[in-house]
């Protein structure tokens, strides 16, 4: 273990000549005035897992055989093209360097934020890093809590701070994905670099056409992503799923290509009980036809228990129990990097949300919906009685200002304290609305900052034990072939949705798994249910026995604890999900 792991996220003053901050657990502390008048280009803070390095290579003349590393690459291109820099960066990163000329301080994260990055200004410097403990560490940036953004989080279940470009601490904001800033003695200015939106169209128009471009792409991405990992070292997660499944099939074949052992997969399922399931017959289709290894790692009442003891306000907790198992177990065996399929749904596998046909439909054209009600006409009426309750508006949730008042009346549970409630300036806290079309509702998914929120957290756990993730189904390369689909690439066929990826898939997934996999996964569901209230009968137990007294100003912690006490007393189904238990997470104990 290294002092930096050994320490915990720390915050490094960097002046001219030191080293930078590494990421994601660290923080860079810069002071202009230490700074002032230093020429070039100098690293500050790095959390660096490029991708497209070829290209990158040739923009920048980099002789074939030379040895540069990611770092040296993130300095000549912010040498060659300043704030435009992270245009021509694929894969994953975060980083802070000086920049002499403008003599200034010049940032950026990749397009979904895969690699954590907030930010703090105190008086004569910024502090930038990954972790939001390391930059309340520096000097000169305050740790208090931000009453405006904790009552939305109380309020909220579905409230993130990422959602707005927040945190929990008023000090410290979030970069958000796809954006940078330039920092010096006159003030902070954001700067976006990534603007899906943009991407070009596609002139492609039939399933098997889009099938093998987006089969062609993930080829490309999935074994770049896998050809720096030593043999026995990869892992994926294996659900009964399409999006990770699908990711864990091509770097199957990557590395039997490259004649070396399989990864691993790892399920957050429990293992086979000899009872029929569907779910796990599809992960055996997969196992079975790429000799994968597989590791069941589900989540026990323990790991849910200590998730619930983290302080969600700094700590890396979101789908922390899920994948604790699969951190120890990849350490266990040795395994250093690992795929995920996170973010499917948010681009290769979007499931349309009812919105293509009628889209079509608006647009007057016509061919494609006569030809979808052609294949299939029962399904296609069905879904055209459902399309009202299917429109964005219809899936609107209560405004903040709405559950403040039904909060503040007794008509929505939160164990918010009263006064913050009443305290709080909820303006500017509200997400943005969710487009009615597929290419906005697609920019407007990738940009929300949550698909960053859930990699940041893996990556902060996996780092103390050496496990890095890589998450091929939200490189830039498959986003902008994404977005450049025309909008009938995203109508159902054969009564299943999610088509592109299903097409990009044969004969590389099984079709068991490939037409069958889908968000239904009863086994992970019923034992992460099971274990999850244990835990929270036992978290019931623990809070009686005493909680930090500085969470009091903000949630009433003896009205949680009789609200949980009850619920775990209660006989017959008891809702995970009931609101405002979710304060827990903001309760140390």
């Amino acid at each position: 273990m290294s002092g930096l792991e050994a320490a915990g996220p720390v915050a490094t003053v960097v002046r001219p000549g030191d080293g930078p901050a590494a990421g994601p657990l660290a923080a860079a502390a810069v002071r202009f005035e230490d700074w002032r008048g230093t020429d070039g280009v100098h690293a500050l803070y790095l959390d660096l897992d490029l991708a497209e390095r070829a290209d990158l290579r040739r923009a920048l003349a980099v002789p074939p055989g030379d040895a540069r590393s990611d770092a040296d690459l993130v300095l000549e291109a912010v040498e060659r093209w300043g704030q435009g820099a992270p245009e021509r960066l694929g894969g994953a990163f975060a980083f802070a360097v000086w920049d002499g000329r403008g003599q200034r301080v010049v940032a950026a994260r990749d397009p979904v934020g895969l690699r954590p990055l907030v930010v703090a200004e105190p008086a004569g410097g910024v502090v930038l890093g990954g972790d939001v403990r390391a930059v309340t560490a520096a000097e000169g940036v305050p740790d208090t809590l931000d009453d405006d953004v904790m009552a939305a989080t109380l309020l909220a279940l579905r409230f993130y701070p990422t959602l707005v470009g927040r945190t929990c601490y008023r000090a410290v904001r979030e970069v958000r994905p796809g954006h940078g800033l330039e920092a010096d003695a006159g003030g902070t200015r954001d700067v976006r670099h990534w603007r899906p939106e943009d991407s070009p169209g596609l002139s492609i128009h039939r399933p098997g056409e889009v099938g093998e471009a987006l089969r062609e792409t993930l080829r490309e991405v999935v074994l770049e992503a896998v050809a720096d990992v030593p043999d026995g070292a990869l892992g994926g997660h294996l659900s009964g799923g399409i999006d990770s499944t699908t990711v864990l099939a091509f770097a199957a074949e990557a590395r039997a290509g490259a004649g070396l052992e399989a990864p691993v997969g790892f399920a957050w399922a429990p293992p086979p009980d000899g009872r029929p399931s569907a779910e796990h017959d599809r992960m055996a289709s997969l196992a079975e036809r790429w000799a994968i290894p597989v590791d069941w790692c589900p989540a026990t009442a323990a790991d849910h228990l200590a998730e619930m003891r983290m302080d969600a306000a700094s700590d890396p907790t979101t789908m922390w129990a899920q994948e604790e198992p699969v951190r120890r177990a990849a350490r266990a065996r040795g395994v250093q990097v690992v795929l995920s399929g996170w973010g499917g749904d948010e681009g290769a596998s979007f499931a349309g949300m009812g919105m293509a046909t009628a889209e079509l439909v608006r647009r007057g054209r016509w061919a494609p919906v006569a030809a979808q009600l052609l294949r299939d006409p029962a399904d296609a009426l069905r879904r055209a009685r459902t399309w009202p309750a299917r429109r964005p508006g219809a899936r609107s949730e209560p405004s903040l200002e709405a559950l403040r008042e039904a909060a503040l009346r007794g008509g929505h549970a939160t164990f918010a304290r009263p006064d913050l409630l009443r305290r709080a300036d909820l303006l500017g806290l509200e997400p943005e609305p969710q487009p009615g079309d597929v290419a906005g509702t697609l920019a407007w998914l990738q940009g929300r900052g949550h698909l960053g929120a859930r990699a940041g957290a893996w990556a902060r756990a996996g780092a103390p034990l050496g496990v890095r993730y890589r998450f091929p189904l939200l490189d830039r390369r498959v986003l902008r072939l994404v977005h450049g689909l025309p909008v009938e690439a995203w109508l159902t066929r054969s009564r299943a949705r999610r088509w592109p990826l299903r097409a990009a898939g044969a004969g590389v997934l099984p079709d068991p798994a490939r037409l069958g996999g889908g968000k239904s996964e009863p086994r992970w569901r019923a034992a992460s249910r099971a274990a999850r209230v244990e835990a929270r009968a036992r978290a019931a137990a623990l809070l009686g026995s005493g909680a930090d007294p500085e969470r009091a100003a903000y949630i009433d912690v003896p009205a949680l604890h009789r609200a949980l006490v009850a619920w775990a007393d209660s006989d017959g189904p008891r809702p995970l999900t009931q609101e405002g238990l979710h304060a827990i997470a903001f309760v140390r104990f």
